[in-house]
């Protein structure tokens, strides 16, 4: 049967690879386009899953190929006659000088353990690629449904192939016992897949990352035993290969779960020990649920005992009812839920700013050696954020008007020592703070309505701190807030910074456009100079060439006439003295001999050396040039 089920295990493995490739496709292209997409983790758990079933079913495949060519090995082929080993290359002689057996690294890589521990890691990697943290609800569409369809289907071939290998027997297939806990696993993931689906609303991470936790567990273990592998001495040729791919965690996947059970299995299998065979064991057993119930028990009775540290009182609840305030130490009641301890403070001092936002952040504490906190700036013209502005009392002329300042006040509280005091401002409000700051506002209000700037900035700031500490504190008092005003200060009043700010930000916004305008009129005008004057210089520039060029055509069109003329007075003789002419200034740095052809060959040559005028000469001399004699060259 070796052969057949390597058959089955091959076309199991080329059947997983198409779902595998495309799961995991989809995933990448979903994560690309939307990462808090919850369809990423649960393609990506179900494609690593996959691919651990599909390892375990690539190493029952390897074995049944050694266990198929062991017992049922192929029939010989004829043999050949034997011939010569052809000698060593020069490659083959290099890498014997190596001092590494590159045969040995060789069968390491090739060996099941490194192949085994590279894929437990590849899953690992697919599994964290799709883990997330935060993610959107699914659309109300049919595609969830339809993959909830696909998973239902798939748990359905699941569970089918885990039941027929369950029930083979291990002398038909030995690997089946392992492969049917990896199909187990399948089908809690695909289980586990099925809620973040089916609950589009719900954005719990741990229930869309849920599968992808048993994904990572078990390619844990699988990495681990592909490393611990190589460890181990190698076996004969002759003995079976072990079957690495199997998992004691997907095991554990059977109801109800038997945790000791693989435990006594394992030691009677490695050690021999039978731990049904010890009393100790047999006692513990049947006194386990006793003994757990009285340590919970005791558990839930230690629940009523609280400890109070020296700076916190502890308001004691029985049955919800609050009944006494604590001191610090250690005490005893009703255990939980019949009696419980509320614990509050015990004379903290806190520092409240009326101006003060509520969810304004603290400003850090300040070096003793280093620059002044921003808070320390007592400027009139600095915008501070804890100041707040208030309306108050003026004058201008013989009318009365309104005029806002800034003010900064601030309140030392704390919760009351008495134990009426802890018990009101433990539940007659959430928030002291706010309670504190709503109530000082309403003062604050009262209080500078009826002062001007002039009585504010004069002696009356000590009295008014002391007004306002006692309106704050009857105004708490009738809330029945527990809380106790120490002290009111009165840090600062002064006119509005903002209103100097945004007029002198006005005044630069103005100046700014003003110059910005000026500027660009400036750099406009510079253009259209710029502009002008490029146009005048190249109209110039073109009145220039064309006088130039019709004082060419000009003088050339008169120097023609004069030609035609001479030419018409002269006959021969001009047009031989203007070649000569031309070809002296042409020729005239030109060493040349000239020879008359009227020399005959019996006489002997004659040089002339007399110097002629030019045409240009002769004609301002008012004398005529003739030509004495033709020359030739």
């Amino acid at each position: 049967m070796a052969q057949a089920q390597a058959m089955l295990t091959a076309r199991l493995v080329f059947g997983l690879s198409a779902p595998i490739f495309l799961m995991m496709v989809v995933a990448l292209i979903t994560n690309i386009f939307e990462s808090s997409s919850r369809w990423t983790p649960l393609l990506s758990s179900n494609a690593a899953v996959l691919v651990l079933l599909a390892v375990s079913l690539y190493n029952a495949q390897r074995i049944c190929q050694w266990r198929a060519g062991k017992f049922s090995p192929p029939p010989l082929a004829e043999t050949a006659p034997a011939e010569a080993e052809p000698p060593p290359t020069v490659y083959q002689r290099l890498a014997a000088l190596i001092p590494i057996n590159v045969n040995r690294i060789n069968a390491l890589l090739k060996s099941d353990g490194v192949w085994l521990a590279s894929m437990a890691a590849f899953v690992l990697f697919v599994t964290f690629a799709g883990w997330g943290s935060n993610y959107i609800p699914l659309d109300e569409d049919n595609l969830r449904w339809v993959a909830v369809g696909v998973i239902a289907t798939a748990m359905f071939a699941t569970l089918v192939a885990e039941r027929h290998l369950a029930a083979i027997a291990s002398e038909a297939w030995p690997e089946a016992k392992f492969i049917a806990p990896l199909l187990r696993l399948t089908l809690a993931v695909q289980f586990l897949s099925l809620p973040p689906l089916l609950f589009t609303a719900t954005n719990f991470s741990l229930l869309v990352n849920l599968p992808a936790v048993l994904v990572i567990l078990v390619a844990i273990e699988f990495l681990f035993r592909g490393l611990f592998s190589l460890f181990t001495p190698p076996g004969d040729e002759d003995c079976e290969p072990a079957f690495l791919a199997k998992s004691q965690l997907a095991a554990q996947l059977v109801w109800p779960p038997r945790p000791l059970l693989f435990l006594q299995h394992e030691l009677h299998h490695h050690f021999g020990i039978d731990l049904r065979q010890l009393w100790a064991f047999t006692v513990l057993r049947r006194a386990f649920l006793p003994v757990l119930a009285v340590m919970l028990v005791c558990g839930w009775l230690l629940t009523g005992m609280q400890q109070i540290s020296t700076t916190q009182r502890g308001i004691y609840e029985r049955f919800g009812k609050p009944v006494a305030v604590l001191p610090s130490g250690l005490h005893y009641g009703l255990p939980w839920p019949f009696g419980q301890v509320i614990l509050t403070e015990n004379g903290q001092v806190y520092e409240l700013a009326a101006g003060e936002e509520s969810g304004a952040a603290s400003e850090p504490a300040a070096s003793a050696e280093g620059n002044a906190p921003p808070s320390a700036d007592r400027l009139w013209d600095v915008l501070h954020s804890f100041d707040k502005a208030q309306i108050i009392a003026s004058q201008s002329g013989s009318q009365q008007s309104l005029q806002i300042i800034n003010s900064d006040v601030r309140f030392m509280w704390r919760i009351g020592l008495t134990d009426d005091a802890a018990l009101a401002a433990t539940y007659h409000s959430i928030n002291l703070a706010e309670l504190i700051r709503s109530a000082a506002n309403q003062v604050l209000v009262h209080q500078f309505s009826s002062l001007t700037l002039e009585q504010l900035l004069g002696e009356q700031r000590n009295e008014l701190a002391l007004q306002i500490n006692q309106a704050v504190q009857q105004k708490l008092d009738s809330l029945h807030s527990g809380v106790e005003l120490l002290s009111t200060v009165v840090e600062a009043i002064h006119p509005p910074a903002g209103a100097a700010d945004a007029f002198h930000g006005v005044q630069a916004a103005q100046i700014s456009a003003q110059a910005l305008v000026s500027r660009e009129r400036g750099y406009a005008s510079e253009l259209a100079a710029k502009a002008q004057t490029t146009a005048t210089a190249r109209q110039n520039q073109a009145q220039m060439n064309a006088s130039d060029v019709t004082s060419k055509a000009q003088a050339t069109a008169v120097r023609f006439a004069a030609q035609k003329q001479a030419v018409a007075q002269s006959g021969q003789v001009f047009v031989d003295e203007l070649w000569f002419s031309q070809l002296r200034q042409t020729l005239g740095h030109s060493p040349l001999l000239i020879i008359d052809h009227r020399i005959g060959a019996g006489s002997p040559p004659t040089i002339d050396l007399r110097e002629f005028p030019s045409l240009n000469e002769a004609a301002r001399r008012n004398a005529p040039s003739k030509p004495t004699q033709e020359s030739s060259r």
